[in-house]
């Protein structure tokens, strides 16, 4: 079988600033055809809330003044907030032309997500796919993801809740909560060994080779003034 040849990037732990501005970077790159379709896996380093590129923030600025430990960053993607911190996450960003992904979102949720569920079988781990968009576990949600369509890219989200991340919220608030695997599991799964079943869950659902690469510089130097001028910005945050 011939496989199409991806970039594979791991870039560790940062916190939700730097992660979404690198995203943003390798969009750009990806639309201008000076990057090839990437799947990024990453990690966090604090406490963070995500939030959907067109929610409301209002809600969650209550939650966010009684934990002041807690950062928010405002994603390009849609759906509804995340907390992370103790999870495993990745990005996959490809050309809307490119024919390896269904054109149908629900479908090409499901194409992905199956590859996060390869890679948690690897693990050990038997999940199963909840449209529309999360992975589930014994009826528990430890997965989830979004999805932005934009210069004609696909940006997809997605986020695996390894273990928590030490910070007890509200459960009205408006984010998805994600049950830890560390929690129906004995045990923890550590990062790296993580993403490593993730890649290769990833590399076989999808029939893709992915090329184990790096940031480019250019990537690194957009990535930066997003950091900058839009991420670090409560204008961009919470604005809405």
């Amino acid at each position: 079988m011939l496989f199409a040849e991806w970039r594979l990037v791991f870039t560790g732990p940062a916190d939700g600033y730097v992660n979404m501005a690198i995203d943003e970077a390798t969009v750009t790159l990806v639309a201008e055809h000076r990057a090839p379709p990437t799947v990024r896996i990453y990690s966090w380093t604090e406490p963070c809330f995500s939030i959907g590129y067109l929610q409301r923030a209002s809600q969650l600025k209550a939650a966010l003044s009684r934990h002041t430990e807690c950062k928010c960053v405002r994603r390009l993607t849609g759906g509804r907030a995340c907390l992370h911190g103790g999870d495993l996450s990745y990005s996959l960003i490809v050309s809307l032309a490119d024919t390896l992904l269904p054109r149908s979102i629900v479908a090409s949720y499901e194409r992905i997500s199956s590859g996060v569920i390869e890679g948690l079988w690897l693990l050990g781990i038997d999940a199963r796919f909840a449209a529309p968009t999360d992975v589930q576990m014994d009826g528990h949600t430890i997965a989830t993801a979004a999805q932005a369509r934009r210069q004609g890219v696909l940006l997809h989200q997605g986020t695996i809740a390894l273990r928590s991340c030490g910070l007890v919220v509200e459960r009205e608030l408006p984010y998805q909560p994600l049950t830890p695997v560390s929690e129906l599991v004995a045990g923890e799964i550590d990062i790296e060994e993580g993403a490593h079943a993730l890649s290769m869950g990833l590399k076989r659902a999808l029939g893709v080779d992915l090329s184990p690469s790096i940031l480019f510089a250019k990537e690194k130097r957009l990535a930066r003034q997003l950091w900058r001028e839009k991420y670090m910005r409560p204008e961009w945050n919470l604005a809405r």
